[in-house]
C-alpha cells in the first residue's frame, strides 16, 4: 500500500509550479521562464551598433562579455523604440538558442508563480504578438500574463521586424 503525505497529496492536486519574471511592453503584461533569465539590469550604457536591423538597440559589456541588446517591441513588430530606451533602459538578459540577448522592456513588474494548470493555451491576437511567440496566457487578479517562448522568438532568423 502507497502512503503520501499531506504536501505529496496537495502538491499533486495543485500540480507543478511555475515561475516567470514579468515585464510590460507598451500597456501589456509579458513574462519569460525564470529559467531563461540570467541576469535584470538598468541604466547601463548602450553603445550603439552602426548598420543594424533596426531592432538592435546596441551592444552592453556585461562583466566583459559583449551582449546584444534588442528592443523586444521593434522585433516582435508591436511597435517602436524612442530615445528613452537608451537613456532609461531597463533589460532583461536571457539565454535564447543564438546565445545570451539583452532584451530591453518598458518597465520589471517582478517575479510571479502560479501552477502550471494555470496556463491557459488561448492564442492572443489582438495586441499583434504573433502566437508562435506565445506559450500561454495566465489569468491575474487584475491583469492577463501572456508567457512568451523566448526560444521561438529567437529563433526565428531576424524576427518580424524586417
Amino acid at each position: 500500500m502507497l502512503s503520501l503525505t499531506p504536501e505529496e497529496i496537495l502538491g499533486e492536486s495543485k500540480g507543478r509550479e511555475l515561475q516567470v519574471i514579468a515585464f510590460r511592453l507598451n500597456s501589456e503584461l509579458l513574462s519569460i521562464p525564470i529559467q531563461k533569465v540570467v541576469e535584470i539590469t538598468a541604466n547601463r550604457p548602450i553603445t550603439p551598433v552602426p548598420k543594424s536591423e533596426r531592432f538592435v538597440v546596441g551592444v552592453i559589456n556585461l562583466r566583459g562579455k559583449i551582449v546584444p541588446v534588442i528592443d523586444l517591441k521593434t522585433y516582435m513588430g508591436i511597435g517602436e523604440f524612442g530615445d528613452e530606451v537608451l537613456k532609461e533602459n531597463r533589460i532583461v538578459i536571457v539565454e535564447t538558442v543564438k546565445g545570451q540577448v539583452g532584451i530591453s522592456v518598458d518597465s520589471i513588474a517582478g517575479s510571479i508563480k502560479f501552477f502550471e494548470k494555470s496556463l491557459n493555451p488561448e492564442p492572443v491576437t489582438s495586441i499583434g504578438i504573433d502566437t508562435d511567440y506565445i506559450k500561454g496566457i495566465v489569468k491575474l487578479d487584475s491583469d492577463v500574463l501572456i508567457v512568451l517562448d523566448i526560444d521561438a522568438v529567437f529563433g526565428r532568423e531576424n524576427g518580424k521586424a524586417k
